[in-house]
């Protein structure tokens, strides 16, 4: 009778993990379904000598209890209608360029206004003033911010720097976090019972085969119980990706006249021509030592090739020639322009 029960147990739990295995999906691919059909019958082998009319009654009236419990296979959909959250589960993102002209004074600013409100920096990086090269700096940061106070933040960093773009994306996990729920607490009936099953069990297939389960169960168990830990993490901490920019003049935000337009335009173009003499004075003056070195090789390469002419017959050759034939084309030119002397004054 012992074992025929053990074995009406087992029916049993084979007719609850069917039914709930149609409302469960595995989050990941080598998780397998919560279909168990088949297993149970090769656990206790029923003996001949036993009437089957008696496992069947207590089936069902074990059964009727596992319908009772929460242990019953509910879909989410009805969790979710029997249990309403007390808030809405909402992730936000937010995404910030932001232009300054104290660069190190708003970095400060910044991390000195993550720590007072309980937030933490995740991920930063600061790129710029090249040695070779004058550039200004820039800064990336990705901030983790108590969802009750960034609204805060946001409004400190607008008055630390000027804001060109903000965006914010809120993403509703709630129905995710209450169907996570409704899946542990359901995987943790189940495993309470198999550690029932296990200590009644004698038979060492059936040993084995609720051992397996077991640990199916608990490893799906970490796995969402991990997933709601992500969930709370997200909710509690807003994120807001910061791009800072340092600048020399800020950007307009606010709407112009068409005056005002052409107005800031000339006034930017001729800041970029000031801007650009004076980094050109810069570049010339810096690389001063670079053109006195040219300028000497030059005039050492030119030194080297007139001696070489120098000692060369036939470039002296035709240089002497060329001379000749100047020196000529001047005479005839000044023969030509001179009154002949022998010219007779009568003539005249």
């Amino acid at each position: 009778m012992k074992k025929i029960r053990i074995f009406s147990v087992i029916l049993a739990l084979i007719v609850v993990l069917s039914g709930c295995g149609a409302s469960r999906v595995d989050f990941e691919s080598k998780n397998e379904s919560y279909d168990t059909g088949g297993w149970g019958e090769e656990m206790i082998p029923v003996s001949p000598e036993a009437p089957m009319e008696e496992p069947e009654m207590e089936s069902e009236i074990i059964t009727e209890d596992f319908a009772d419990s929460s242990f019953s296979g509910n879909s989410s959909a009805d969790i979710i209608e029997n249990k309403q959250p007390s808030g809405r589960k909402l992730i936000r993102t937010f995404n910030l360029d932001v232009e300054t002209l104290e660069f190190d004074s708003f970095i400060s600013s910044l991390k000195a206004e993550v720590g007072s409100l309980g937030g933490y920096i995740e991920g930063s990086s600061v790129s710029g003033n090249s040695y070779n090269y004058s550039s200004y700096r820039s800064a990336y940061f990705t901030c983790r911010i108590p969802s009750d106070k960034v609204d805060a933040f946001i409004g400190t960093v607008g008055g630390l720097g000027n804001i060109t773009y903000n965006s914010e994306d809120t993403t509703d996990v709630t129905l995710n976090y209450v169907d996570t729920e409704a899946r542990i607490k359901s995987l943790r009936t189940e495993y309470d019972q198999l550690l029932e099953l296990l200590a009644e069990a004698e038979n060492i297939d059936t040993i084995i085969l609720l051992q397996q389960r077991i640990t199916e169960v608990r490893y799906q168990l970490e796995s969402y119980e991990s997933q709601l830990r992500t969930y709370d993490n997200l909710v509690d901490y807003s994120t807001v990706h910061l791009n800072v920019n340092e600048v020399k003049r800020v950007t307009a935000t606010e709407k112009e006249t068409v005056w005002e337009r052409i107005s800031a335009d000339f006034g930017d173009n001729v800041y970029d021509i000031w801007v650009g003499a004076q980094d050109f004075f810069v570049w010339f003056v810096a690389n001063i030592p670079y053109f006195i070195i040219w300028a000497v090789i030059i005039a050492l390469i030119g030194f080297v090739i007139s001696r070489c002419l120098r000692n060369n017959k036939k470039w002296q050759e035709r240089k002497a020639a060329r001379k000749a034939r100047k020196a000529y084309k001047k005479a005839q030119k000044l023969a030509e322009n001179k009154p002949a002397e022998n010219e007779n004054p009568e003539e005249k």
